[in-house]
């Protein structure tokens, strides 16, 4: 090596074990190719104040040698790519040679074991667990390490992982569920009682349960069996914590916890979820043990917000298994004893629709709302509640205006999309409420089916027997409507353009020269280059020739000659549409902000000032004409439209930060 060879330069901006596994790729990557690294512990935008003081971790003399100073790596930075810039390679041969220019590589991937393309990663990955001793720990540190060590390295060790803390007793986390990250008791019992005799150890931020544990496991150990760390600052003591983890042969945890996936990437092993370790019998035995414990009431938990979230494991589960009834009966206990995580009126809304309680479930529905503390997309899923549980009671009117709100705020969120094409195909959705679309369509556009309980609070088949909808077509032409950044980009999205391509070609009750299929078809197409501008424009052309009276179509056309910078048609074709139906807020709205993007800015906001009149229930619409008021500084103008905005949605801080600016 040369001193002129560039190095790897490792950096993260959050904390402990993500910072730990990225020192160690840049120990692997410096062996692996003659270099050196070094680390810039202090990037900007860093958000670890535990971690502000490094030296509680490191030896001096080993910092001086591996930490770099902000002009040093600012230097280095003018020249250096990131690590994924060669990850696509199917050789080292470009990395080789920019490291031998002296150009140094970014590393800044921080929860996996990092492998290119020409290596072996299983290889790789048995090696992190002794690269961690090259890191120059402090004395003191060391001394604790090396104890961990010889306690439990080679022994055939379980670690657990509990989490708890912040979800239960922080704001705002406690106020929504986190399945992927709490795990209840009775799977660690099941895991316990099936090695009985092997070492085992837990770790929790939860120290009440470790204490529990160790009453009916006495061997169970627990960090201060290794080493008392009482008196050491947080970081040296998530650190210690975290390494000690990565001493076991089994690292076992939630299915999303970093600490536990950075102790077992450390470690040089694959962490380990419930189901590798259990059989279905043994998860089976042991959900049904959950449940009895939710039947005691929350006296048998940490607390009520514990109860709480464990009970919202035992719902899905009993609800999976057609126990609503029971579900309901244990919800009751908990509200009573005044949970306040803002999720429990959700969950027993959700039990009430299940059971065709209509109007406690609308009315839980409504009381779910008003909680300051619900997170958007709680808020979004509740929303969508009370618009079905309207709906079942043939309030047709204020049920699409319920879901018209749920869609708006989250358009891609499942529950809201199940409930969303129940309501449909039950033809509960009053289609004045919402834009332009081709519900005929629509009604056959279906998506697959959801993952259960990745994403979901209901059970799928207890709500809809048929696919959900593909709601991707309503935001072909509408997306600019949506308040989630996530489907406002569906155009940059190709998987879900292709999946909207797929579920046209699956249609089988429209025939394909249906107008409406036609018509869909083009668009698609076109945002996914499958044919070109000119093409699509033909298509349109000749729709909206023998379908002039569609509104749809018209702005489909305008859209297209816009996109072709022939302006004067495509205002031409938006005012067609628009004379289609006059008073629709949302042609009013989309002919204000085409006016707006091509020159006549003054008329394009009166425009939308008078779509935000006409519009019920569309927060985008008062949002924006708020905003423009705002712009002019006309405060008083501005409120209200702001105020309706934020009434419609208040999750979405956006508004609610704009209206305080009118005071």
């Amino acid at each position: 090596m040369t001193s002129a060879k560039g190095v790897f330069i490792g950096q993260r901006k959050d904390r402990m074990g993500a910072r730990l596994l990225m020192m160690l790729t840049c120990i692997r990557l410096a062996e692996d190719f003659g270099t050196t690294y070094k680390v810039n512990w202090f990037p900007q935008g860093s958000d670890a104040p535990e971690l502000d003081h490094p030296q509680e971790l490191f030896d001096p003399g080993w910092m001086d040698a591996h930490f770099l100073n902000g002009k040093e790596f600012e230097k280095l930075n003018k020249t250096a790519l990131p690590i994924w810039a060669f990850q696509g390679d199917q050789s080292p041969d470009r990395l080789i040679a920019h490291l031998e220019a002296g150009r140094s590589v970014l590393v800044e991937e921080g929860f996996e074991v990092l492998a290119f393309p020409w290596e072996d990663i299983e290889a790789i990955r048995p090696r992190y667990r002794e690269f961690i001793h090259q890191i120059g720990f402090t004395s003191e540190i060391r001394t604790i390490m090396d104890r961990a060590d010889a306690k439990l390295s080679g022994q055939g060790v379980s670690a657990y992982h509990i989490r708890r803390g912040d979800i239960l007793n922080g704001l705002p986390w406690k106020h929504t569920t986190w399945p992927a990250k709490i795990e209840p008791e009775e799977l660690y019992e099941a895991h316990l009682d099936k090695t009985t005799g092997q070492t085992a150890i837990m770790f929790s931020d939860q120290p009440e349960l470790i204490a529990s544990f160790q009453q009916r496991y006495p061997n169970l150990l627990q960090m201060s069996d290794i080493a008392d760390v009482s008196g050491i600052t947080r970081a040296q003591r998530d650190f210690l914590e975290l390494f000690t983890m990565s001493r076991a042969d089994h690292v076992i945890a939630p299915f999303i916890s970093a600490f536990s996936m950075a102790a077992a990437r450390i470690s040089g092993r694959q962490r380990l979820v419930f189901k590798d370790v259990l059989t279905e019998h043994e998860i089976s035995s042991a959900n049904d043990r959950v449940i009895d414990r939710v039947a005691n009431g929350p006296g048998a938990f940490l607390n009520v917000s514990e109860a709480a979230h464990i009970y919202a494991k035992a719902a899905q589960y009993l609800c999976a298994q057609d126990q609503i009834e029971q579900a309901y009966e244990l919800a009751q206990p908990i509200l009573q004893e005044k949970a306040d995580n803002a999720f429990m009126p959700l969950l027993q809304a959700l039990n009430c629709f299940y059971l065709s309680k209509w109007k406690e479930s609308e009315g839980l529905a409504k009381a779910g709302l008003e909680n300051p503390d619900l997170w958007p997309e709680d808020y979004a899923v509740l929303l969508a509640i009370r618009a079905a549980s309207l709906g079942a009671q043939k309030k047709r009117w204020s049920a699409s205006r319920y879901l018209a709100r749920a869609f708006w705020a989250k358009p891609l969120r499942p529950d809201v999309v199940v409930l969303g094409s129940r309501m449909l195909y039950r033809d509960q959705v009053s289609a004045r409420l919402f834009p332009p679309t081709d519900w005929r369509l629509q009604r056959e556009l279906r998506r697959r089916r959801f993952p259960p309980f990745n994403s979901l609070y209901l059970v799928q088949h207890k709500v809809l027997v048929r696919q959900p909808c593909n709601f991707d077509f309503v935001l072909m032409d509408w997306s600019d409507l949506s308040l989630d950044q996530k489907a406002r980009r569906l155009f940059d999205d190709r998987s879900r353009l292709e999946g909207l391509q797929e579920s046209i070609r699956n249609l089988t009750s429209i025939e394909d020269d249906d107008p409406g299929v036609t018509s869909a078809q083009a668009m698609v197409n076109w945002r996914l280059d499958a044919s070109c501008l000119s093409q699509g424009i033909d298509i349109t052309r000749k729709i909206v020739s023998a379908w002039p009276e569609s509104p749809l179509f018209h702005k489909r056309l305008s859209n297209l000659y816009e996109a072709d910078g022939d302006l004067s048609r495509a205002r031409m074709a938006m005012a067609e549409a628009l004379a289609c139906d006059p008073g629709n807020p949302f042609l009013v709205y989309a002919m204000g902000k085409f006016l707006e993007r091509n020159n006549a800015v003054e008329q394009g906001q009166n425009q939308i000032f008078q779509a935000a009149d006409l519009d019920e229930s569309t927060p985008a619409i008062q949002g924006e004409a708020g905003q423009i008021y705002l712009r002019r500084g006309d405060k008083g103008k501005a409120r209200p439209y702001l105020q309706k905005a934020s009434d419609l949605f208040p999750p979405y801080k956006r508004f609610a930060n704009q209206l305080a600016r009118t005071e």
